[in-house]
């Protein structure tokens, strides 16, 4: 019998990597075509024309538990993804260049959104569940933006 292989999500701005508990029982990639009515057309039906090209987003949604080993679910896994939402560091002012690994599926992006929902605590209110929503937009780089203050110009 094959072995059970775990999705990971890997930060490659910081080289470190975040290995899910369980698998997603299903992901989403979606890819929107941005067309525009042909100018000056006088038709209900008027001719489009190609816009520009947008990159692909994922959507996935992540369960994080510590139940058993009875220690804080934000310590153990949802610190580190949470830093992959957050810029780098002083020099790197933007958030990483991550990619979503699940055997060959591997999509490539940055973070876009990040909801956490915390399901389970213990007694003294240690989180030990949570519900990880992500989503990802492809890029093939990451570069700070004209509105940062120095960092890279890309990976």
């Amino acid at each position: 019998m094959a072995e059970l292989t775990k999705a990971l999500l890997i930060d490659l701005d910081r080289g470190t990597q975040l290995t899910v508990c369980f698998n997603p029982k299903e992901l989403s990639v979606e890819k929107q075509v941005q067309w525009t009515p042909k100018e000056g057309s006088i038709s209900d039906v008027p001719p489009e024309e190609f816009s520009k090209p947008t990159p692909a987003s994922l959507n996935v949604t992540l369960q994080f538990d510590t139940y058993e080993s009875k220690q804080s679910v934000i310590t153990a896994y949802t610190s580190t993804l949470e830093k992959m939402a957050y810029i780098v560091d002083d020099s790197t002012t933007r958030p990483p260049l991550c990619q979503f690994v699940w055997n060959k599926f591997v999509f490539q992006g940055v973070v876009e959104s990040l909801t956490q929902k915390f399901t389970m605590f213990l007694s003294d209110g240690t989180p030990v569940r949570c519900e990880a929503t992500l989503k990802m937009k492809a890029a093939s780089q990451a570069v700070t933006g004209k509105s940062g203050s120095g960092g890279d110009s890309g990976s």
